[in-house]
């Protein structure tokens, strides 16, 4: 007998979930009097090529969220929610997903989409690669047969035995090659969206600069500028296009906080994404301050594997570093009073665990990192340095007020500990392309959940991550990430993560955990109609915006 789920969030989250998004969210109701036409938004950057399988980036997605009709959507609560999906079928053995489509979806050229187009977008991501299409994990090591295909960049016509199939034009089955209990979690995720064989060609991502490819979101582009802006008008032939009453959506690009809060302030903008937190203040308790709980975590990333880092491949060295930050000073410097919350682990709030909250039932049994000023100096001269032998690091961030001011405090922090750390900024992109690289001593780092399941986090520090392969990891910890993911029963799940945790933070100390914080963002007052996710990202498809 098959296990039915009908339109059902993710109850292994729902039923846990603490987090409360009304704030930040589309519940203000309908907006009463004159709507405009446009919504006006500004991202906080240049967003990457919009090739589903490929911008996997939070700028990107503020796009991409608007243009595409995917199965699934997490919602505002952090549950999943039913989009072109009308319902699923799990097999008794947890193998086998049946999805039912809605026939009502439809691309913005009025052609109709099919199960087809859905299974051409994943495999296409697939045949795409890791080093091309990041999230392709997200299939290639779940799915029956795709991680041959994804390391060798398979076409598509030659995946015949890769477990993703269209049973008929509205029914999607995927295989997996052992259980995963939140595989369903995943495919809110632009490897999952449909694309045309006709618009989007295999190993290619050129045609994504093209504003006049078909989409199925509520939006279909008619402007794309990188540098400038976004123009998006409204598809009269969306699912719910009813539903939709803004005819056209902006997005500004305006990586300087401080340009979003004048162009919001001027009336430039409707809604600004990424501003700093000293907006908290200007705009204390008026309408426009739009705060929202998320599962975002804020960390040092450590460069333990380089050559040019020797010190850091040192366990001695990184645990100090750990316990000479005060992350309550951190906190307080930060100056926005309910926005940050001090993190003792690497996973941050906002997950299910074993008996509650993931990271709360860790902390109360034992927190991983701690400020001991002592402790850290004893570690610091076991491994050869004090005053007079200091170690010399650099801290590297991308260019953001914030960012500033954590780094200096951080850098008065470890100067008690017999580190001296010279700070070192870079523009957005060149930031993250030396990060990934691995060309930093010490770097901050931030993610936003993937997916709502606390693997989301303890995965990213895996080895063959983009990241694990330069900055943390280890075969003991692959082994329990993977060993994790072969555990049918959730809790005993949950407990193996709880120690992976461990092992990366408190024995290893593969990095400096700092704090967890809500989403701020400003939006003209009235503004309602959006979903705001616990992943710090908006679905606009039913924005109203007041004259």
């Amino acid at each position: 007998m098959k296990n039915i789920v009908k339109r059902l969030s993710c109850l292994s989250l729902a039923a846990m979930m603490t987090l409360t998004l009304a704030a930040c969210g589309g519940d203000g109701g309908e907006t009463s009097g004159t709507l405009s036409d446009t919504f006006t938004y500004a991202i906080s950057g240049e967003p990457t090529q919009l090739d589903p399988a490929v911008g996997s980036d939070s700028v990107t997605s503020y796009i991409l969220n608007q243009i595409y009709y995917p199965l699934f959507i997490i919602g505002e609560d952090g549950s999943l929610q039913n989009e072109a999906c009308e319902d699923y079928e799990v097999s008794d053995d947890g193998l086998t997903y049946t999805f039912h489509l809605t026939e009502n979806n439809y691309w913005s050229d009025g052609e109709q989409v099919t199960a087809a187009d859905y299974v051409y977008g994943m495999k296409r991501a697939i045949g795409m690669g890791a080093a091309d299409s990041y999230y392709s994990y997200f299939l290639a090591d779940y799915v029956l047969n795709a991680k041959a295909h994804n390391d060798n960049m398979s076409d598509v016509a030659d995946m015949d035995d890769v477990g993703i199939v269209a049973t008929d034009d509205f029914t999607i089955q995927i295989t997996l090659s052992s259980p995963c209990p939140y595989f369903v979690n995943l495919m809110p995720a632009g490897v999952f969206y449909p694309l045309r064989e006709e618009f989007s060609p295999e190993h290619d991502s050129s045609w994504a600069d093209d504003p006049t490819v078909p989409t199925n979101g509520a939006y279909q582009t008619t402007k794309i500028d990188s540098a400038d802006e976004y123009v998006m008008v409204k598809n009269e032939h969306f699912a719910h296009a009813d539903d939709v009453v803004t005819e056209t959506l902006v997005a500004k690009v305006m990586s300087d906080p401080d340009a979003q809060l004048v162009a919001f302030q001027t009336g430039e903008i409707d809604f600004a994404t990424g501003v700093n937190n000293q907006v908290t203040k200007v705009y204390e308790g008026q309408p426009e301050l739009l705060l929202s709980d998320s599962v975002i975590n804020y960390y040092i990333m450590l460069n333990a594997y380089s050559e040019d880092t020797p010190a850091l491949q040192d366990v001695r060295v990184r645990r100090a570093i750990q316990l000479g930050i005060d992350r309550t000073e951190l906190v307080t410097a930060l100056d926005a009073e309910d926005v940050y919350y001090e993190l003792y682990g690497y996973v941050p709030k906002g997950f299910e665990g074993v008996n509650g909250d993931f990271r709360e039932e860790a902390d109360a049994e034992n927190k991983l990192v701690y400020t001991d000023k002592d402790e850290a100096r004893s570690l610091m001269e076991a491994a050869g340095y004090n005053e007079n032998n200091r170690l010399q690091l650099t801290y590297y961030t991308n260019q953001a007020a914030d960012h500033s001011t954590i780094a200096q405090v951080i850098q008065v922090q470890l100067a008690d500990i017999y580190i001296d750390v010279t700070l070192k900024t870079g523009e957005i992109r060149t930031f993250f392309d030396d990060r990934e690289n691995g060309l930093f001593d010490m770097a901050r780092g931030a993610m936003s959940a993937d997916y709502m399941d606390v693997s989301t986090f303890l995965d990213m520090a895996a080895s063959w991550t983009q990241y694990g392969h330069v900055t943390w990891g280890d075969e003991a910890y692959d082994t329990m990430i993977n060993e994790s993911r072969a555990i049918e029963d959730n809790t005993e799940r949950l407990e193996l993560l709880h120690d992976a945790e461990t092992y990366l933070v408190e024995e290893m100390a593969y990095t400096v955990p700092l704090f967890g914080y809500k989403q701020i963002c400003l939006g003209k007052q009235g503004v309602s109609g959006y979903i705001s996710s616990p992943q710090g990202n908006h679905v606009f498809w039913y924005i109203q915006v007041p004259e």
